[in-house]
């Protein structure tokens, strides 16, 4: 006995799609300041350097993080109604995201006090690696909380789910609630209120 599934599908909030090209935006952002640690690293002075490691991370992070980013933010950006598997797949990409900017406030926490060590001498390298970590930092916070907001936008989705071929041409808002007279249309009964 073969039964024919309708696959289902789900209505997104039209503001995701602005979220996830911002995402994307983001993680260019990451990769461009992830260059532009690696030509800080190449240019500073061995004397006045935070050290191989503390520059070696930041590095690795800022330019793996960009990858991350372009992806959950490529997930989120969804055109029409949403199948479960995008759906899903945006949730895990912008949890995943979420996670890793944990991982880099940590990491830049620790570079913080590295750079302001040596913040009592005016070197250039020096204020320049404390412009780019205070930049770094910035959208690192930006970029989680974006990936916060998408997560949850995407969690409430399963919530307002919609069969395929069922009113798809609707352009009602997930928000809205139906009218008293739509509930008794659907709950089936023919009986008439009595309004006093």
């Amino acid at each position: 006995m073969q039964t024919n599934k309708i696959p289902r599908t789900y209505i997104l909030k039209e503001e995701t799609r602005a979220m996830g090209a911002a995402q994307i935006m983001f993680g260019l952002i990451h990769s461009a300041l992830g260059m532009l640690w690696v030509f800080l690293y190449n240019l500073e002075e061995e004397q006045y350097s935070v050290g191989t490691v503390g520059m070696t991370v930041i590095i690795f992070y800022m330019l793996a993080s960009g990858s991350f980013f372009v992806n959950s933010g490529s997930s989120s950006v969804i055109h029409g109604n949403a199948t479960t598997c995008q759906v899903v797949l945006a949730i895990v990409a912008n949890i995943l995201s979420g996670f890793v900017c944990i991982i880099g406030i940590i990491i830049m926490g620790v570079e913080f006090p590295a750079f302001e060590s040596l913040g009592n001498k005016y070197i250039w390298s020096n204020m320049a690696g404390m412009m780019l970590l205070q930049i770094s930092a910035v959208c690192t916070i930006s970029e989680m909380i974006l990936a916060i907001i998408v997560a949850h936008w995407f969690r409430r989705v399963f919530d307002q789910q919609k069969l395929w071929g069922e009113d798809s041409t609707s352009s009602k808002s997930i928000l809205e609630s139906p009218s008293q007279h739509e509930m008794e249309k659907f709950s089936g009964s023919s009986e008439p209120t009595l309004v006093e």
